[in-house]
Parts: C-alpha cells; sequence; structure tokens
C-alpha cells in the first residue's frame, strides 16, 4: 500500500464518519433510522488501518483505531486500492468477492446501507 493511497483512505473514513456525524444533526429522517439502533461497526484495510463507527441513541461516531469492544459488524477490506472504491461507491461490497471479507450478522449489515447511500447524496461530487 503505498502512502498516498493510505492517506487517502484514512481521509476518506474521517471524512465519512464525521459527515454521518453531521448529517445526525440536522436530517431528521436520517436520525429516525439511527434512533434504536446500537451498533459497533469495525473496519480493517490491509494490515494497518482501523476505523469504528459507534451508532448508540440516535447518534453516530467514528475515530481511527480498533473498535474498544467486540464489534457487531467488521469489514475486512484487503488492500487500500479496493477500499477507495468502495468509499467513493465506485464498487459495491457485494461484488468485490474475496476482496471484503464481512464478519457478523449480513442483514444486519444491508440493514445500515442507508448510512454510507446517505453520505453519499450529501456529498454528491465529492466522492465521484
Amino acid at each position: 500500500m503505498s502512502k498516498e493511497q493510505k492517506v487517502c483512505v484514512k481521509v476518506l473514513m474521517n471524512m465519512i464518519n464525521y459527515a454521518a456525524k453531521e448529517i445526525a444533526k440536522f436530517d431528521d429522517d436520517y436520525k429516525d433510522k439511527l434512533k434504536g439502533l446500537n451498533e459497533l461497526i469495525a473496519w480493517k484495510v490491509g494490515d494497518d488501518i482501523s476505523f469504528y463507527t459507534e451508532i448508540k441513541d440516535g447518534d453516530i461516531n467514528g475515530s481511527e483505531g480498533t473498535a474498544p469492544i467486540n464489534p457487531t459488524i467488521t469489514f475486512e477490506i484487503s488492500d487500500a486500492e479496493v477500499a477507495i472504491k468502495i468509499l467513493t461507491g465506485k464498487q459495491d461490497f457485494n461484488k468485490m468477492g474475496d476482496k471484503v471479507k464481512i464478519s457478523g450478522d449480513i442483514k444486519k449489515a444491508e440493514g445500515l446501507n442507508f448510512i454510507l447511500d446517505t453520505v453519499k447524496e450529501y456529498l454528491g461530487d465529492l466522492t465521484k
């Protein structure tokens, strides 16, 4: 993984986590979808990038690092190139085969797709 790819993945993950949190402050429909969810999502890219996203009591927060407790769902992405394609919406998780491993409740993961979809709506051309 090049240093440029590593920086890009970290910037994208931080941007998505920040956007998800900010959207919840202003979009009532989005916030309503978060209510009642208590999930901890771990993201691992390659061997050295980790993030987690916590949804609790209608709030969503994300941080760099390893999840503090056992996550509900873990996405393990083989490398930065694949992560960049997924995080920019150029490639769907489901079409990545063995390059993306999802641990945990797959149905729950699918039910949380609205988070990335909403972030993509708000960010528009920034993710292209």
